[in-house]
């Protein structure tokens, strides 16, 4: 996806969807996440990983 491809400062974690963040959570490398938690928390996670 072309938002994958941004710098992770010009990315708005809030408007994608789940699916679009833990994919891109997968791409940067962080572990732990599912789809069955709360978009809030999986955006948090990879604040604390950027």
């Amino acid at each position: 996806m072309q938002a994958f491809s941004m710098s992770a400062s010009s990315i708005s974690l809030e408007s994608m969807t789940k699916k679009e963040l833990l994919a891109l959570a997968d791409n940067l490398g962080v572990e732990g996440l599912n789809d069955r938690m709360l978009k809030a928390d999986i955006i948090e996670r990879i604040k604390e990983e950027m």
